[in-house]
């Protein structure tokens, strides 16, 4: 190879590099959460104390406010998000103030609530191969169960390896389950309201000890809890 040949290769080389470098900073925003913006034009939106995180893979919404301190309601309400299902990559999010308030009219609106007071979970969403369609809660026998929004009974009874079994009916297609309970409290047609007893933990069933099994379903998709349930009420 000629002198001439080898820097122009050389030269040609760099510019790629700097080319790929430039291209990693200008992720756009694709999102259907919020209206399309450049980092820049994110930047001017966050206040002081404020900062910008990119979504990467494998990010969900409960898990980035963890990382930062906040809770998932302060992150969902400062980014004007309506479904904390819908992260994609790449979308960028104005990092809150951990002292931002959020207006209780909107929590109310957004909140959902563990259906035990004291979390102790034993089970995660997507566990055992991926089969496992909701998150278990251990809690002694007897244990409260609450509804974890307002919202009308749909089915009291036994499910095959559920045991005793309650399904609440929510605003925009959105089911609660819970099961393995010891006595269940409430009738089918009832209108039970946030944070209302409805059954007592136990272990019917195909269950190795006390606990509430705890689904959140959205038409007849169940979805990780830990996505919606925000809050923990009383």
């Amino acid at each position: 190879m000629t002198r001439f040949g080898f820097l122009f290769t050389l030269g040609f080389l760099l510019l790629t590099l700097l080319s790929g470098c430039s291209s990693i900073q200008r992720i756009e925003h694709h999102s259907s959460l919020m209206a399309p913006a450049t980092t820049q034009a994110r930047l001017k939106q966050a206040k002081s104390g404020e900062s910008l995180y990119a979504v990467i893979k494998g990010d969900t919404l409960s898990a980035i406010a963890r990382r930062f301190g906040v809770s998932s309601l302060q992150l969902q309400y400062r980014n004007s998000i309506s479904d904390p299902h819908s992260l994609q990559i790449g979308d960028k999010l104005i990092i809150p103030d951990s002292s931002l308030q959020v207006p209780p009219s909107y929590a109310k609106k957004t909140q959902f609530i563990w259906p035990l007071k004291k979390l102790d979970v034993s089970s995660e969403f997507g566990t055992r191969n991926n089969r496992h369609k909701g998150i278990d809660l251990r809690a002694p026998h007897g244990t409260t169960i609450r509804a974890s929004a307002d919202g009308v009974v749909h089915f009291v009874g036994r499910q095959n390896g559920y045991g005793k079994v309650i399904i609440l009916k929510h605003a925009g297609e959105v089911q609660t389950f819970y099961a393995h309970n010891d006595k269940n409290l409430v009738k089918k047609g009832q209108r039970v309201k946030q944070g209302e007893k409805i059954a007592s933990v136990g272990r019917t069933g195909n269950a190795s000890g006390d606990h509430v099994h705890f689904e959140f379903i959205r038409g007849r998709q169940q979805l990780n809890p830990r996505h919606y349930v925000s809050g923990n009420k009383g």
